[in-house]
């Protein structure tokens, strides 16, 4: 670590700020992204492969010995270790040694251009290994390119995180050029490490495998042509399968040690994030387990994706829909740009992965979701939507992203320099106008309501119809007598949520012999005219002591019942803001139907 200015990883690993993206998240969009940018001016579909890696026993030690784990590694753990912060990471990095077998995971692309150019530069677009392997926090786009994600130099970052010892292999074969020195294959391994002080020096953590610049130099330059090949060889034997690349089969491996993320999430955020690109051919991926077992992603199988991908699909074909559940519609110019296009819809029945009910899925043409945005309210019916970005904007929106390409901000400072005015303009009426039409579109969905009680809704009414007994002239009488009696009443209304209580007792007509009680609550909106039932809205039943009897949107309760016996819940729901909704509960003893 330099006096001046000293650089240390603690700094680079809170750089990458994931958001709300888990681990396996992260990969499958770093690794998709990087895929796609590095094949977009290569022939061909560009494909990405995830294999799960094991080195086992002498082969396990043959590869420690090759990257001289126990002279470059193990010596400096204990000074790693030695802060409480860091006793974790010395926990893994024992195990790594000691274990008799490890995995890796392998993240490799094909149809690619691979890390070519210089490895000491960081031209955009010319050096990608210096970017990707070399380069600390970058914040200039990776290609002149507006379909591209871009680049913070942070990848390694994200690929670093998701190992448990923060050790990276990098290998990739390219077209030899002269930035490259006529070098067509590099590798290179890679840690960010904790800082720590070993010996007499303070390190910053970030260290790089390879050999010596020159004589008796403290820096490394990757492994180049026969040296790279003859490492990842290596590799390809210690780990028993077949990884070898042709010089001309360009691309790039990375090979993450001791990975803390699992190949079945990775796989179901590929799904998540990449089906665009996996709907238009632009991407192909595959998954192999460590015993070689192939699986692929299967968007069309999501019933959770479906809705997401039949809108995309209608907002990509920009033909003008407006139905009662359904609007697809081309967004107005704003400054002589084209905005884009939505396609919204109602939540069909079968929606069931309800944490994205009310998302709508922002996408700009990189082949990848950008995010899955909560734009709408839970206090209306439930609907989802996507929003395609048009090519108008894409340079301003590329700009706009963050590192993890998770939203668009008017307020980054690079767009302000680089477009200053117009670029955050346009950034803030994209989001806008998206989320302003939807909330539109979901109010539209829900019907005319009265936000409060009043003298003459129907609300008053329903209350007044109680105090007075009169039933209405056209309610037939029932053929038996209620076998218990039920009392609902609202307990407690707060901003977030609404609380009712329900209970259940014996009356005059129960009988002597115990039958069972199947208890149905439901929630229902009432308006000036009629009471509407909301079909999608989760609720919860407790019972006094707090404790969760059932959970859903349909949750129901069964029982056995007899005399004495005094059934008591709380029915609890979120986002009532001001309107009206009603619990009402519904019972059937043994065939016969109760209603409060």
């Amino acid at each position: 670590m330099e006096g001046k200015n000293p650089v240390h990883t603690g700094a680079f690993l809170t750089a990458y700020d994931q958001r709300e993206f888990t681990p396996d998240e992260v990969v499958a969009r770093e690794g998709g992204q990087n895929s796609l940018d590095a094949g977009d001016k290569v022939d061909g579909v560009t494909r990405l492969e995830f294999r799960r890696l094991s080195f086992r026993g002498a082969a396990k030690t043959k590869f420690l010995e090759a990257f001289k784990f126990d002279q470059l590694f193990l010596g400096r753990l204990d000074a790693i270790a030695s802060e409480a912060k860091n006793k974790q990471f010395g926990v893994h990095a024992k195990e790594f040694m000691d274990a008799d077998c490890v995995e890796a995971l392998l993240i490799s692309d094909f149809n690619t251009c691979g890390l070519g150019g210089a490895w000491d530069d960081y031209e955009p677009g010319k050096d990608h290994f210096g970017r990707l392997v070399c380069a600390l926090n970058l914040d200039d786009k990776a290609d002149n390119n507006d379909s591209s994600g871009g680049s913070f130099g942070l990848g390694k970052t994200a690929y670093a995180k998701s190992s448990l010892i923060n050790t990276v292999v990098y290998h990739s074969v390219f077209v030899p050029d002269e930035r490259a020195k006529g070098v067509n294959r590099r590798l290179m391994a890679a840690g960010v490490f904790p800082r720590h002080s070993y010996g007499d020096h303070r390190y910053g953590g970030f260290a790089y495998f390879g050999p010596e610049l020159r004589a008796g130099a403290d820096e490394v330059r990757p492994f180049e042509n026969e040296e790279a090949l003859e490492f990842w060889s290596l590799v390809s034997e210690c780990a028993g399968v077949d990884l070898s690349r042709r010089n001309d089969q360009t691309g790039t491996d990375i090979l993450i040690l001791m990975p803390n993320v699992e190949q079945e999430k990775i796989l179901a955020a590929v799904e998540d994030y990449y089906f665009p690109a996996i709907l238009e051919h632009r991407l192909s991926v595959k998954f192999f387990d460590d015993g070689g077992e192939e699986r692929l992603p299967k968007i069309h199988e999501r019933k959770d994706l479906r809705p997401f991908i039949s809108l995309f699909k209608a907002a990509k074909d920009k033909k003008q829909e407006k139905t009662d559940t359904k609007e697809v519609a081309e967004l107005n110019r704003h400054k002589d740009h084209k905005i884009g296009t939505i396609a919204f819809s109602a939540v069909p029945e079968d929606f069931t992965r309800s944490e994205r009910t009310n998302h709508v899925a922002v996408y700009r043409d990189t082949g990848m979701i950008i995010n899955y945005l909560k734009v709408g309210s839970d206090a209306f019916e439930p609907a989802v939507g996507v929003f395609i970005a048009d090519k108008d904007t894409h340079k301003y929106l590329q700009m706009a992203e963050n590192a993890a390409h998770s939203e668009w901000s008017g307020k980054v400072r690079k767009l302000e320099e680089t477009y200053p005015g117009i670029g955050p303009e346009i950034v803030d009426r994209v989001n806008n106008v998206f989320r302003g039409r939807f909330a539109q579109f979901q109010k539209g969905l829900q019907p005319d309501v009265v936000a409060s009680k009043t003298a003459t809704g129907l609300m008053s009414r329903l209350l007044s119809t109680a105090l007075s007994g009169d039933k209405g002239s056209n309610v037939p009488p029932k053929p038996f007598k209620n076998p218990v009696a039920l009392h609902l009443t609202r307990s407690a209304r707060e901003g977030d949520h609404s609380i009712w209580r329900l209970r259940i007792t014996d009356n005059e007509s129960t009988p002597v012999e115990p039958f069972k009680l199947e208890i149905y609550p439901s929630i229902s909106l009432a308006g000036d005219s009629r009471m509407v039932a909301i079909k999608h809205m989760e609720f919860s039943i407790k019972d006094q002591s707090g404790a969760l009897v059932a959970r859903g949107t349909k949750p129901s309760i069964e029982h056995q019942f007899e005399r004495g016996t005094v059934l008591d819940y709380h029915i609890e729901f979120l986002n009532p803001g001001q309107r009206n909704f009603i619990v009402r509960c519904k019972c059937i003893a043994e065939g016969e139907l109760v209603d409060a």
